[in-house]
């Protein structure tokens, strides 16, 4: 894993947006869609790009609220250098 700030990559000047993880942390990141298959069916689902420390522990069911939006993380998938997507369903 990088050692270096990410905090730029999830800077809300730019691209990314302010989250509510788990109802109790404000953290960054970009909101976008990852691609899915599920029994060979193809599509995209929202996702939330971030940075792994901010979500450490997270895992399926934990929530994202973004711009009054509920959202339930379904799929976790970190990158091995400290960026993790999250694959989101809106509830």
């Amino acid at each position: 894993m990088f050692t270096e700030d990410l905090s730029l990559f999830f800077n809300t000047n730019d691209f990314a947006v302010q989250a509510l993880f788990n109802g109790s942390n404000i953290i960054n990141g970009i909101l976008g869609n990852a691609y899915a298959e599920i029994n060979g069916v193809e599509s995209a689902r929202p996702a939330f790009t971030c940075a792994l420390e901010d979500v450490a522990g997270v895992s399926h069911g934990n929530t994202l609220v973004i711009d009054g939006d509920t959202y339930y993380i379904v799929g976790v998938k970190p990158d091995g250098v400290g960026v993790m997507t999250l694959v989101l369903e809106l509830q």
